[in-house]
């Protein structure tokens, strides 16, 4: 591993627990269907890869417990608009940023440092703003930004271009999930997992991945080990 000239971290499961109003606005619209709840900790098990994901994950499952008809995509569609609108006014209810980062991007502030999600960029933009660390962010690549979403390597070429990188870069990537950890693979970035995020850490492990951290500040003694 080599200190990084550049430093990206996924928002969901990594900077923010955002798992608590996501879980509530999902219900909100099964609800509304006339289908069941889910558990918090499955839907969980469904974020990474965009609402569009996230809201048919969760209504198949709903209507697997109701053994109901399939679902089709124009649902999904109609469903995913549904559950933006509402999230979009609850985003910051319960919402809140795992211990340690301010502190994290404070001390890497003289690295360019910034930001690759799956989540609308207008979304993870106001939540930036709202905890105050928008400023420590040279860019914002929401699911929204480009036409493909993390790990496509169209997203990396992207970042590339907008920071006027070259490559070889030596970085690092911090994430929760498997999208996180083959966009890392794909940009040839060292990957970084955090074991407190959304997806469970055997699962990460079975597919490669060697350096899980517990807590975000361990970056830091990582980063002073080098």
């Amino acid at each position: 591993m080599k200190k990084p000239e550049l430093i990206i971290y996924d928002f969901d499961g990594t900077l923010c627990n955002t798992l608590p109003d996501i879980a509530e606005s999902m219900n909100v619209i099964l609800e509304e269907q006339g289908l069941p709840r889910i558990p918090e900790m499955r839907i969980r098990d469904f974020i990474g890869s965009g609402i569009l994901k996230l809201v048919e994950r969760s209504i198949r499952y709903a209507l697997s417990q109701k053994q109901q008809r399939s679902v089709n995509a124009e649902e999904v569609q109609q469903a995913g608009k549904a559950m933006a609108e509402y999230y979009r006014q609850h985003l910051v209810d319960r919402s809140h940023l795992y211990p340690g980062v301010k502190e994290v991007l404070s001390y890497f502030r003289n690295i360019p440092q910034i930001v690759v999600s799956n989540k609308p960029e207008a979304m993870v933009y106001e939540m930036l703003e709202h905890f105050k660390i928008h400023k420590a962010f040279s860019l914002l690549v929401g699911g929204d930004t480009l036409e493909v979403l993390k790990p496509d390597p169209a997203v990396w070429k992207y970042v590339l271009a907008s920071l006027k990188l070259r490559e070889p870069l030596p970085g690092w990537m911090l994430g929760d999930s498997l999208p996180d950890l083959q966009f890392a693979r794909a940009a040839a970035l060292t990957p970084i997992l955090v074991s407190y995020g959304y997806n469970d850490v055997p699962l990460l492990k079975e597919a490669g991945a060697e350096v899980v951290i517990d807590d975000l500040r361990e970056l830091i003694q990582l980063y002073e080990k080098l």
